[in-house]
């Protein structure tokens, strides 16, 4: 029996020993930061101890280290009412992941009031600090409407700008400056006057910076920094307002909350020096990439792009109507969920209140897409034939019956433009009027939609045959 006792003693003492030893070398894979390898180990160990205040933090943190979705609040909260202190620290990385910055905020507040590790302190109050700032931006977001938006690939975002001529041109500076090692992109304003640049090669050429370039007595100045701010991060993507004085750009410097932040900066007219900029806020920013603010104020239309929920490569470009006066989202009223649905733009159709002005800014966004300023300003007009040939003039046309269709193709845009304005003018009159009147114009609104819409689809027939013509003489491609 006793021998019996023994062989039973040391069988536990083995078990035991080969537990701990177990327990220490997955230890050893979480301090190193080795969380894929030690997730399933640790997910052993907790099955077969789930009142293991230690496994259940262990694997918690594995979880959300490697973006595993496992619910593990539970096992969180556990581990920290059992005084395991960093277990706090991921209760906050798991609500901010959740989008609860409000409770993030306050678990990240725990740790800071209970670690003794300084380093991790510093980190946990960065983290709490953005935390409150992004609940403050979302229950501070403003309400917009948004016409349209569109996702194209990244390097050819800019062609979905079609803003007409009232704003001047948007473009890259390799495109306008003929020089293909340059980065950053430019705005020249509608009279061409003045230009506005980002370039890095003045300090640190790391980061790109904002510059601005003037016309005097018919000839360019020199090129002068804008002064009055430094965001020590890359300025870039700026655009200057029809008023001179109103300048948007994007940076990943202070104040953004993620990726480059779209932020607005006015100018002293009598120094010629920037005010300190603005984020200017939600939905146009994000923890993504959020750039290239640009507004037409004749149009009464603005456009913005972003990488937000965008695969790699992509943008999406979200056409809005620019608030005489800013409105902020009422969070009693919608809640802090629908609060945080507006700040990320979760659909479009639910800013769109009025039909009537959301209808007058697509009659706008179509007028502007026939009447944009070329990209080359003394060509007589820009026709993309393929990847290789934009033709600028009538002369470049190979094919006789494609340059016969395009110029039909050119009159049909001017009668196309013309029914949108009138359309335009219509619906103007129509939002101003009795019910009687508005009885009256229906017909001739809805006539006129019709014909805007098939104006519209005959215009895209036209251009792919005119380019189907053109590159089968180009290519000698056979019919």
């Amino acid at each position: 029996m006793k021998k019996i006792l023994t062989f039973v003693l040391l069988f536990f003492v083995a078990v035991a020993g080969a537990a701990a030893q177990s327990r220490n070398v997955v230890k050893k894979m979480f301090d190193d930061g080795r969380f894929v390898e030690a997730k399933p180990m640790f997910k052993k160990l907790l099955a077969k101890n789930p009142k293991n205040s230690e496994y259940s933090y262990w694997y918690a943190a594995c979880c959300i280290e490697t973006g595993d979705s496992v619910d593990v609040q539970e096992m969180l909260e556990f581990a920290a009412s059992r005084n395991i202190v960093k277990a706090y620290w991921y209760l906050g990385r798991w609500y901010s992941l959740k989008r609860d910055y409000a409770t993030a905020a306050k678990y990240y507040g725990d740790f800071i009031d209970k670690t003794n590790d300084d380093a991790l302190r510093n980190a946990a109050q960065q983290s709490m600090n953005q935390c409150n700032r992004l609940d403050r931006m979302i229950r501070n977001c403003e309400v917009v409407c948004f016409v349209d938006s569109f996702v194209v690939d990244k390097d050819a975002f800019l062609s979905v700008y079609a803003m007409g001529g009232d704003v001047g041109r948007i473009t890259t500076c390799a495109e306008y400056f003929n020089d293909d090692a340059l980065a950053g992109h430019i705005n020249e304003t509608e009279r061409g006057m003045d230009i506005f640049f980002s370039d890095g090669n003045d300090g640190d050429k790391s980061l790109m910076k904002l510059y601005r370039r003037s016309k005097l007595g018919g000839e360019w100045g020199r090129v002068q920094p804008i002064m009055g701010f430094d965001t020590k991060g890359n300025d870039d993507y700026p655009f200057m307002l029809a008023d001179g004085v109103t300048l948007y750009f994007a940076s990943d410097g202070e104040g953004s909350i993620g990726g480059y932040d779209i932020f607005v900066s006015r100018m002293n007219t009598e120094t010629g020096r920037f005010f300190r900029p603005d984020n200017v806020g939600m939905p146009f920013n994000s923890t993504a990439n959020d750039y290239m603010m640009a507004i037409n104020e004749v149009a009464n239309l603005g456009w913005f792009a972003t990488d937000r929920n965008q695969p790699e490569g992509k943008v999406c470009v979200y056409v809005f109507i620019p608030n005489a006066e800013t409105k902020r989202v009422d969070v009693a009223s919608v809640g802090y969920a629908g609060a945080l649905a507006l700040a990320d733009i979760s659909s479009i159709a639910a800013t769109q209140g009025n039909e009537e002005v959301v209808g007058l800014a697509r009659q706008q966004m179509k007028r502007l897409k026939y009447t944009k300023v070329p990209s080359v300003k003394k060509a007589d007009f820009l026709f993309v034939i393929d990847d290789l040939n934009d033709y600028k003039s009538l002369a470049d046309f190979k094919c006789a019956e494609a340059r016969e269709l395009f110029q039909e193709w050119q009159a049909r845009v001017q009668q196309h433009v013309h029914d949108i304005e009138l359309l335009d003018a219509y619906r103007q009159e129509y939002a101003l009027s009795s019910a009687s009147v508005k009885a009256r114009m229906k017909e001739t609104i809805l006539e006129l939609e019709s014909k805007v819409e098939e104006g519209e689809v005959a215009l895209r027939n036209y251009e792919n045959e005119v380019r189907r013509l053109e590159q089968n003489a180009l290519y000698g491609n056979e019919e």
